[in-house]
């Protein structure tokens, strides 16, 4: 932008060389885009431009849906052609997601209609929590299943990652193959591995796999090569690698600065295991991942952070549906030993920013609830704008289904 802006030549010669430009998905512009556009078309007008703007749906992460809106200001004379007809959806569908789109003020607005005035109406209904509506939602997909509709066919989309554990382990219960598109399985999830492995060693201080992995989560000044070594005494004396550790801190084996902090990271592993024998192991979690300081590890992440939080915060309120530590570890066991992936045939998982582009004969949308859809998050950021775009996002939802959706 730069060099276009304050160079004439340059910038003349990119026009001679692009003298016609197209651009797909306009309604997903950012700020730096929209400007290299005006600057390469600014003497011609030779532009074609292709979105909707009721799918712009990337506001997190740079898009700015004026750039769609503003196009007729931008380039006057353009000729603007509004292609209405819709070719995937039956009419029910397009009239539910043009009802709710129509709440937004910032559109340029259109018309949908097609020919198919087959299909049922969408569905809403009420369910009492996340694991009713799971139940719900798999019982339904066994009996699309039995009327002869592939799993394939199929789709669950959720507006956070959070909310695919509990279909994730409905579904590997009934034996309903599955794919997450776009990211890891819940129980996959790094975060959800790491909560996993501090759980673990506390049930089994032998656990030297899970030692293995949190000793320096999050970062406590003990290195690869500390933690290789204690490894390998503990195989040669035979005894667990926690075990090695605590003889390893009285000893002038390790640098004083790695004794110091493994000696740190025993006397928080011997406390915590100690509460477990008073409190909830819900209650445990959220005091591990807070004293360790992963939490605060999780909220300095600006990046990602927020969603791992959100699927610890899911973590330890499904532990709630479990007597204890031992039973709930055991059910994480069995749904990952059950848990072998699926083949081609699978009910599709994902979110619904995965979503856009893609199409399914039946479709569940879940979570449609105050705070998580639309999301709380985006209204507290933005407030009217974010609102705005969570219709977008709910719009580009219903329109994913070509024939049913619920």
């Amino acid at each position: 932008l730069t060099i276009l802006s304050k160079h004439a030549d340059i910038a003349e010669e990119y026009r001679r060389r692009f003298r016609y430009i197209l651009m797909d998905e306009y309604q997903d512009t950012n700020v730096a885009q929209y400007l290299w556009l005006r600057l390469l078309t600014s003497s011609t007008g030779n532009v074609c431009c292709v979105g909707d703007d009721d799918q712009s749906i990337y506001g997190w992460r740079g898009a700015e849906v004026d750039n769609i809106l503003r196009f007729e200001r931008d380039f006057p004379g353009a000729k603007v052609i509004r292609l209405e007809r819709n070719y995937r959806s039956t009419r029910h569908i397009l009239g539910a997601a043009s009802g709710l789109i129509a709440a937004n003020k910032d559109r340029l607005g259109k018309t949908l209609w097609t020919e198919d005035q087959t299909g049922d109406k969408v569905r809403v209904r009420g369910v009492w929590d996340g694991e009713a509506e799971a139940r719900l939602i798999a019982d339904e997909i066994e009996t699309a299943r039995k009327t002869g509709r592939n799993y394939k066919d199929m789709a669950v989309l959720v507006r956070a990652s959070f909310q695919m554990r509990a279909f994730e382990e409905r579904f590997v219960m009934l034996a309903i193959p599955y794919a997450v598109i776009g990211g890891p399985r819940f129980f996959e999830r790094a975060e959800i591995r790491d909560a996993h492995a501090y759980l673990r060693l506390i049930q089994s201080p032998d656990d030297d796999l899970a030692f293995e992995r949190i000793v320096n989560v999050p970062k406590r000044g003990i290195g690869d090569t500390s933690v290789q070594k204690i490894l390998h005494i503990a195989r040669q004396t035979g005894v667990s690698a926690m075990t090695a550790v605590r003889d390893l801190i009285g000893s002038d084996e390790l640098q004083a600065r790695t004794r110091t902090a493994l000696s740190n990271f025993v006397r928080d592993m011997d406390r915590w295991r100690n509460q477990a024998q008073s409190i909830p192991h819900w209650e445990l979690t959220e005091i591990i991942l807070e004293e360790s300081g992963y939490t605060d590890m999780q909220k300095a992440d600006r990046t990602s952070g927020q969603t791992r939080l959100d699927n610890l915060k899911e973590l330890t309120q499904s532990m709630q549906a479990f007597d204890n530590l031992g039973a709930y570890l055991e059910h994480v066991s069995l749904v990952l030993d059950l848990d072998r992936g699926a083949g081609e045939d699978a009910v599709q998982v994902m979110t619904l920013h995965g979503a856009k582009g893609l199409e399914f004969p039946l479709v569940f949308l879940p979570g449609w609830e105050e705070g998580v859809f639309p999301s709380q998050r985006s209204i507290d950021e933005k407030g009217e704008k974010g609102l705005e775009e969570e219709r977008r996002l709910a719009y580009v939802g219903v329109t994913r289904a070509k024939a049913d959706a619920r």
